[in-house]
């Protein structure tokens, strides 16, 4: 994956929050690679992206972080564990990976319905060839949570 179709999904991110939910979050260290399943996570967002690229973006964080993100987005203190959790959190993602898309404009880029998992300890793995790059995110306020990236040219 090219390392500079890394800052539309950086880009998106900084400008959904902060439009969407009135927190500007930060990067929180520099952008690595992943190749295997070595984190684990209580909330999982993940979005295909398909067209003249294929793979996947992911939303990582704790349960407590994206309750209280999706609570701002839903002009909320916080947002209880259920449907609330999972659908705002899904349209953020969505959000995020659809500015994304608009500014990698070279590249047809068409997405996916969001698919939100919850639970302990929950892990994602990707194949060698299509490593995962993961770019290390903080909230002010709520705390951290990764943007991950894993995409090649069709």
């Amino acid at each position: 994956m090219n390392v500079n179709m890394i800052n539309p999904f950086i880009e998106g991110t900084v400008s959904t929050f902060e439009t969407m939910c009135s927190c500007k979050p930060s990067m929180d260290g520099k952008p690595h690679i992943k190749n295997n399943a070595d984190e684990s996570y209580d909330l999982i967002g993940v979005i295909g992206l398909t067209g003249s690229v294929k793979g996947s973006m992911l939303m990582t964080m704790k349960k407590i972080t994206g309750q209280k993100a999706v609570g701002a987005f839903l002009m909320e203190d916080m947002v209880e564990e259920g449907e609330d959790l999972m659908d705002g959190f899904g349209e953020i993602l969505n959000i995020i990976a659809g500015a994304a898309a608009a500014k990698l404009k070279d590249l047809e880029v068409n997405l996916a319905l969001p698919t939100v998992l919850i639970g302990t300890n929950q892990k994602v793995h990707s194949q060698q060839s299509s490593p995962w790059i993961v770019i290390p995110m903080t909230f002010p306020e709520w705390g951290k949570f990764n943007i991950e990236v894993s995409m090649e040219n069709v």
